[in-house]
């Protein structure tokens, strides 16, 4: 018998050890114990939590909907007592990402990171018999990481061989891209362009990954079937200063009318470049690491985590608390070559310092202190005249 499950994947920086590293011990077995009382209370189907740099990643599956007020606020509390833990042990930055005092019914644009489907689960059914599906976590870089891998796989048959193989990925998709400049709380700016005869319009808008991001993709054979959910909050336009980059988390179904795993993360082998790093005002590029990875490296390089699930009849991540319930995609050796070639890249770029595309863009740079520099010096020109 169908059943109407949401996947929802909520994350925040709430304090960490000696700086940007790491969640402690305590914070993440007080954030298992909070899914596992969740799901004892009926309100979860299943859940865990991971950490990826300094985040906090709560996953779980449910039967609410999307902005379900009651998983909302459930996440948010979680976020709060495991605030009060960073705070008793005296963490950095606790409670970064808890920008509000209280959000209302929905914790989007209060700080976390939020990506979100509803979907239907449905063992009988022709198209998905099985629910497979992969969680990105990415920290230190801002919600555009996505742009480019995400186009390959559905806009590129040089990248992603379904697009020409499968006659029912042949037929396209809808991308939802969001203008993050646009600042509201109870609306988003958002485009629907279809693909594959739109790809370029997509790519005039993806190229500025830090005013649009992908926000959603659709399935064009199978109607309204929501393939893909990306965060794209900026913790500026929230918080009206720098307070950390906005670390997006993403929610993409594969296998069947849908990529492949493989072809899903097969851009991040290229470690391109995305805005974020130390202050979140350089331009570097993104190393794919295995989950729970600490942030230790020069500068803070960008960071993404990727799990694989499989998803039973009703909701359930084919065991809970097990190691064997999820698999780790970049916590392989495969990725180390990726690894070394992000370092690479990395060492390349610092060598720029402050000057030209090693920092990040203005409009980027002007929630830093930067902008106050610039403002004092502006009042100091003055116009010389050219003398004869």
């Amino acid at each position: 018998m169908a059943k109407k499950i949401t996947l929802s994947s909520i994350k925040a920086d709430i304090g960490s050890i000696g700086g940007h590293t790491r969640p402690t011990q305590a914070m993440m077995k007080g954030a298992e114990q909070c899914v596992k009382d969740a799901i004892k209370k009926g309100l979860l189907v299943d859940g865990l939590a991971i950490s990826t740099g300094d985040d906090i990643n709560l996953l779980m599956s449910h039967t609410y909907g999307v902005n379900a007020e009651s998983v909302h606020t459930f996440a948010w509390n979680c976020f709060k007592d495991l605030t009060k833990i960073a705070q008793k042990q005296g963490l950095y930055g606790a409670g970064q990402d808890l920008l509000v005092d209280a959000p209302a019914g929905t914790v989007r644009g209060a700080g976390p990171a939020v990506a979100e489907i509803e979907f239907e689960r449905d063992a009988h059914s022709k198209d998905r018999p099985a629910e497979a599906f992969l969680v990105f976590a990415a920290d230190k870089c801002s919600p555009g990481a996505y742009n480019l891998p995400f186009y390959l796989v559905f806009c590129d048959p040089n990248h992603c061989g379904g697009l020409l193989l499968s006659p029912k990925m042949h037929k396209g998709f809808i991308i939802e891209i969001i203008d993050m400049d646009y600042k509201s709380r109870d609306a988003d700016r958002i485009i629907q362009l279809s693909v594959p005869e739109g790809a370029w319009d997509v790519v005039a808008l993806l190229h500025d990954i830090n005013r649009f991001a992908i926000k959603a993709i659709y399935s064009r054979y199978k109607e309204d079937e929501q393939i893909v959910s990306v965060s794209a909050d900026r913790l500026h336009n929230i918080a009206g200063t720098y307070t950390g980059k906005d670390d997006p988390v993403a929610i993409v179904r594969t296998q069947g009318i849908f990529p492949a795993p493989e072809e899903v993360v097969g851009p991040f082998s290229e470690t391109f470049y995305v805005t974020g790093d130390a202050r979140g005002s350089h331009t570097m590029p993104l190393m794919p690491v295995a989950i729970n990875t600490p942030v230790t490296g020069k500068y803070c390089i960008p960071i993404v985590s990727c799990c694989a699930f499989s998803m039973d009849k009703d909701g359930k991540f084919g065991g809970l608390s097990s190691s064997h319930s999820y698999v780790d995609m970049f916590g392989q050796v495969y990725w180390d070559r990726a690894r070394f070639q992000a370092q690479e890249q990395a060492e390349i770029m610092r060598k720029h310092g402050a000057f030209g595309v090693a920092m990040a863009e203005k409009t980027e740079l002007s929630y830093t202190g930067l902008e106050d520099t610039l403002k004092v010096l502006d009042k100091e020109f003055k116009i010389k005249k050219h003398t004869k």
